[in-house]
């Protein structure tokens, strides 16, 4: 069973790993040995070496369900189903190892790829102890990139997908909850443009007042803005 995603490991993926689970492989064997492409990448990159985590099966699930509270108060609690489903996948499709393939990361064993991978392993260690991620850590961001972009595809970016993940079922629950808050978000929207109608009649009702002396243009004020709103609630409700 695997997982694909796009441009960096997805926030679940990390959530299996710790430091001590930090590996290291040759760039040059990423092809199979005795090729051709092997032979190359050894000319080109000779020793120079990338980092990958890789745990057991055992470990990883025990760390998911020990950091899903940090993670799920902060990814919101509609993607709750969504990480549940991902650890019953783990459990069920891999094993006895779980493994993240970042080759195409490889930095040519400059290091620096290795320090991203250790700081976002550490910050997420900070749950296995009770505390939360660091503000304006590693974590943070690959939170804040999720809430930026979730609209587009929530599993892809939490988690990537393959043969057969995401389940149908999760995919309707999903599309269903994304309707939910679009819905409410539209209703809130609607409360506040009522209330930005009444105060601009109370507020336009007050300088008739004071222009006129009479409450004549009050009364029509109100009863003009009141229709509107009769009309308005009604083609909603339609």
């Amino acid at each position: 069973m695997e997982l694909e995603a796009k441009n960096w490991p997805p926030l679940l993926w990390w959530a299996m790993f710790g430091l001590k689970d930090l590996a290291e492989a040759r760039i040059a064997d990423t092809e199979d040995a005795g090729t051709e492409e092997h032979a190359e990448l050894l000319s080109q990159w000779g020793e120079a070496t990338y980092p990958y985590p890789v745990v057991d099966q055992r470990t990883a699930l025990s760390r998911l369900h020990a950091r899903r509270q940090g993670l799920i108060s902060r990814l919101g609690a509609q993607f709750s189903p969504l990480y549940d489903e991902f650890v019953a996948l783990i459990a069920a499709r891999f094993g006895p190892y779980v493994l993240l393939r970042t080759e195409a990361l490889a930095d040519g064993g400059e290091g620096d790829i290795r320090l991203l991978f250790e700081d976002t392993l550490a910050d997420l260690e900070r749950l296995d102890t009770g505390h939360a991620t660091a503000a304006g850590g590693p974590v943070d961001s690959l939170i804040s990139d999720f809430q930026r972009w979730q609209h587009t595809d929530p599993v892809w970016l939490l988690s990537g997908v393959g043969d057969g993940w995401p389940s149908i079922a999760l995919r309707e629950h999903l599309a269903a909850t994304a309707v939910g808050r679009s819905s409410s978000r539209s209703d809130e929207r609607s409360t506040a443009v009522a209330w930005i109608r009444g105060v601009l009649v109370v507020v336009c009702s007050i300088g008739a007042y004071w222009l006129t002396g009479s409450v004549w243009p009050i009364v029509v004020a109100f009863g003009v803005v009141l229709a509107g709103l009769v009309v308005g609630f009604a083609r909603r409700q339609g």
